[in-house]
């Protein structure tokens, strides 16, 4: 299929927890354009509760051959919600579900363990498909992991893909994604696979965390209360001594992995300047595993919001702008992305590469599930 473009959609629901993203995309698997309205679809705090507990069954269980009744009925409750955020985006598009040929379907993440070679994520490609009626890829890590490599990050052949349609060409350039998690893909030209991706450290689930323990708050919103702290300096030093941060690449980390033993007797402000500290620093870290220093650093995810974290970021020395300077959708990038994937699936082509999740050779990934009826 040479010429095949398809229009799919694709889902995303990370580590903040806030709930599903929904963005559609025209693609042929190489280039791609973005259609139409992308949607958000807002987590009940109920749900956030689920699924931050069930991140703790997860850990207490150990491995996912061990999944329960508990959490089969939650992956039930997450797909019916992705299901209603696939209506909400056709009916915000005037589209019908025939116009779509697939979905790319992440489900949510409760625990990631690359080192020990396997990774969990919870949701029903086959009950999506058969809910909404189109079909889906899902499973987009297991053949990843199965071939040697983390199983994370995946976005980044999407990254690549978004620089080439807007024909950067200040080489090399590193997107940096700070989202429960941080990351980041640095780019070395337009040459598929030239990449280098990795897990940063924390980006905002730590301090999401934070602050949701000591106030009624869901988030540090602007960096407000951050930039009224002050950091902690022996502390920070304390967390940047863990070996993650110097272990080099490829690497990719689980929203538990990290040690913030010491904060509990800060104040508001000043654990969140901390946290947000800890973040830029880790970034800062990141940036000397790169092949070269990138010439133009351009934020996506939830924390480019946070002004606090910007500033500290703009004093790397490199400049520093939002994804949207470059026409990019930043609070929907993700959901583009697993759109994008599905699409290389249909196409046969890989969407990891040994610079991105160290796999052996670029590999493809995802399981293609067709609705009941039309397989």
């Amino acid at each position: 299929m040479p010429d095949k473009r398809f229009l799919a959609l694709g889902l995303m629901s990370g580590t903040s927890m806030d709930g599903i993203d929904a963005a559609l995309i025209d693609s042929d698997g190489h280039g791609v354009k973005t259609v139409g309205k992308a949607v958000h679809m807002p987590y009940s705090a109920d749900m956030r509760r689920h699924i931050s507990q069930a991140m703790e069954q997860a850990v207490a269980l150990g491995h996912p051959s061990r999944q329960d009744e508990s959490l089969d009925r939650l992956a039930e409750k997450l797909t019916i919600l992705h299901a209603h955020a696939v209506k909400k985006i056709l009916a915000e598009n005037g589209l019908a579900e025939t116009e779509i040929a697939i979905i790319g379907f992440h489900g949510q993440t409760v625990l990631h363990r690359p080192d020990e070679n396997w990774t969990w994520q919870i949701g029903d490609g086959q009950l999506l498909a058969d809910l909404v009626r189109i079909p889906v890829v899902h499973n987009f890590r297991q053949n990843d992991m199965k071939h040697g490599g983390q199983g994370a990050p995946l976005v980044p052949i999407y990254h690549q893909a978004l620089v080439r349609e807007h024909s950067l060409d200040n080489f090399p350039v590193a997107i940096v994604n700070i989202g429960g998690v941080g990351n980041i893909t640095w780019i070395g030209s337009e040459v598929e696979g030239r990449m280098l991706a990795f897990d940063t450290g924390p980006g905002n689930a730590l301090l999401d965390d934070w602050i949701g323990r000591k106030t009624d708050l869901t988030m540090d919103r602007d960096g407000e209360i951050s930039a009224t702290g002050k950091v902690d300096g022996e502390l920070l030093n304390r967390w940047l001594e863990q070996s993650y941060f110097y272990k080099m690449p490829p690497k990719s980390l689980d929203r538990h992995s990290f040690d913030i033993s010491g904060i509990e007797p800060l104040s508001l402000e000043d654990g969140a300047a901390t946290l947000a500290e800890f973040t830029a620093r880790t970034i800062e870290v990141a940036l000397k595993h790169c092949p070269e220093a990138p010439r133009n650093i351009y934020v996506c995810g939830g924390g480019r919001h946070n002004r606090t974290l910007m500033s500290k970021l703009g004093q790397l020395g490199i400049p520093v702008s939002k994804v949207e300077d470059l026409g990019w959708r930043g609070d929907y990038l993700e959901a583009e992305a697993f759109a994008f994937l599905a699409c290389r699936h249909l196409r046969g082509l890989p969407i990891t590469f040994p610079g991105t999740t160290g796999v052996s050779h670029s590999s493809p990934g995802g399981v293609l599930y067709k609705p009941a009826g039309d397989q």
